[in-house]
């Protein structure tokens, strides 16, 4: 399970510093900005969750996620100019790291003994607020904010791991798996399809 557990946090992780250093490849800045945008990505939402539970932040004992980071940054540096302007690269990036801290985020709170809302808002945190300090400092839209659907996808991915986790018997590893599954596939038919929510007409 540790093992499970470690391999879905770095897969996560250079899944969210990817899509920020295609921001920052969008936006043309330096390896150092690709750098830095992808630390924002990949550790930002997970340093949040800690701190609203009041426990350690994960990154301060395990230091090699900031290598990590820095890592894709540098190769995603490189590899822009085999992507096409006009594909999805960030998009699915984007996806895969929500999915990954989605599952990640609920079964933290899960570990700490909170409730299942917490620990699935939580999921939803860990998995959105990266993505959304990363926008906001290029200036961009929030991934999160705009209609093609996306934190309904994560919240239905924390609410299967955990419906799975507590009221079923089926192992942490199969819950972990499923609640990713079921995010992914969300998003993903989100993006192929353009699927949207309902939005407000606004105000008169």
């Amino acid at each position: 399970m540790l093992t499970l557990l470690f391999i879905t946090n770095i897969a996560a992780t250079i899944a969210f510093a990817i899509s920020g250093a295609l921001v920052a490849a969008r936006h043309r800045l330096d390896w150092v900005g690709f750098v830095f945008m992808a630390c924002i990505t990949g550790i930002g939402g997970g340093t949040l969750r800690d701190a609203i539970l009041d426990v350690p932040v994960f990154w301060l004992n395990d230091y090699y996620m900031i290598i990590v980071c820095s890592v894709a940054a540098i190769f995603t540096y490189y590899a822009t100019h085999f992507i096409s302007k006009r594909s999805k690269a960030l998009l699915w990036a984007d996806a895969l790291g929500m999915a990954l801290f989605t599952t990640l985020g609920a079964q933290k709170a899960l570990s700490l003994d909170t409730s299942i809302p917490v620990a699935v808002i939580m999921g939803v945190f860990s998995a959105c607020l990266g993505g959304i300090i990363r926008d906001v400092i290029v200036n961009d839209v929030p991934v999160v904010f705009q209609r093609e659907i996306y934190i309904s996808a994560s919240l239905l991915g924390a609410l299967t791991y955990c419906a799975l986790h507590v009221y079923t018997p089926v192992g942490e590893g199969i819950s972990l798996i499923a609640g990713g599954v079921m995010a992914l596939v969300v998003r993903g038919l989100a993006i192929t399809q353009n699927l949207s929510m309902p939005a407000h007409k606004g105000l008169p």
